[in-house]
């Protein structure tokens, strides 16, 4: 019984629906080089972890800020006063 491949499953030049097949034919054959392997989890899971960073280091600095208008404003109201 052979096992069929899906053409989802095979891999694109650019990952998205309309990019051009790598190797169509070959990866209908069954030969792994040329299918997606990876669960979608697994793929979102490995975006996520490259962007992880980034957002942490946007946070900080949000927070940074935030903190030196808080600090303003407080001398702000002092001088006020």
């Amino acid at each position: 019984l052979e096992k069929a491949t899906p053409e989802a499953c095979c891999q694109r030049e650019l990952q998205s629906r309309e990019g051009m097949f790598v190797n169509k034919e070959a990866c209908l054959e069954g030969i792994e080089r040329f299918q997606n392997r990876q669960g979608c989890y697994t793929v979102i899971l490995n975006s996520f972890e490259t962007y992880v960073y980034l957002a942490g280091a946007l946070a900080i600095g949000v927070l940074a800020i935030e903190l030196f208008a808080m600090i303003f404003a407080m001398c702000l109201f002092r001088g006020i006063q």
